[in-house]
């Protein structure tokens, strides 16, 4: 990745930028899982609604958020 956010939601930008372990999180998944990241964050309605999204690839149960969606 190349540090180049300006595409993505604000929230999740600004994660990838100054958090390492939500970056390489990111960096892990598929390209599918990152558009469905990217999508969720979008329609995320709240700081804490952008927080679980980011915590839940930014840690060891970086999958939990795609089981949760049906996708893995």
């Amino acid at each position: 990745m190349d540090g180049n956010f300006s595409n993505f939601p604000l929230g999740l930008g600004m994660a990838l930028s100054m958090n390492e372990n939500a970056r390489a999180g990111y960096d892990r998944l598929s390209e599918t899982e990152k558009e469905h990241i990217i999508l969720k964050c979008k329609d995320a309605k709240s700081k804490d609604e952008m927080e679980k999204i980011v915590n839940s690839f930014a840690g060891e149960d970086a999958g939990d958020l795609m089981k949760d969606a049906g996708i893995r």
